[in-house]
């Protein structure tokens, strides 16, 4: 059975067969023999060349939610009609600029200050969710602009947790 599915809005395509006891996963490139058990209806127990991985599964009205090994991922169908996935992505500057948590959760800390310059892929908030902590991250080089939650917070995932500006 073949699924195709977006992982941060880039196309992934996976084929997978029951075999005995364990699953048969392709992704086109590599063939791995996977053992999975449920560890509850939130969470996965994953096998995967004699290395256990523990998943978590969470939910947000239409949105699915990943998290493996302190990574948060947002999963999707891709909608019929949608051109070149992840190439490019739809994703506008305006998305860019707002830092949203991956899902629900609690502001733990906030590392940066206001009018602070950032770069790309650093650690801009930790945000707990389903007991783990993870960090949100700049996805541009910039400065933060305003600081939108503070430590104690309750977010989710359409709300801001700070406002970034390109440095024009």
């Amino acid at each position: 059975m073949e699924f195709e599915f977006l992982i941060d809005n880039e196309l992934h395509t996976l084929s997978l067969e029951k075999k005995e006891d364990v699953f048969v996963v392709s992704d086109g490139e590599r063939t791995y023999e996977v053992d999975i058990q449920y560890v509850s209806p939130n969470a996965l127990s994953i096998l995967i060349e004699g290395q256990s991985h523990l998943v978590y599964l969470a939910r947000d009205e239409d949105k699915k939610f990943l998290s493996l090994e302190g990574q948060q991922f947002l999963i999707q169908e891709p909608q019929a009609g949608e051109a070149a996935y992840g190439k490019g992505d739809e994703r506008s500057l305006e998305d860019e600029l707002l830092v949203k948590a991956p899902m629900p959760g609690k502001v733990i800390k906030i590392s940066v200050s206001e009018n602070e310059e950032v770069r790309k892929n650093q650690t801009l908030a930790i945000v707990e969710a389903m007991k783990m902590e993870n960090e949100i991250k700049s996805t541009i080089e910039g400065y933060v602009k305003k600081i939108l939650a503070a430590p104690g917070d309750l977010v989710d995932s359409e709300n801001p947790i700070i406002e970034l500006a390109t440095k024009d």
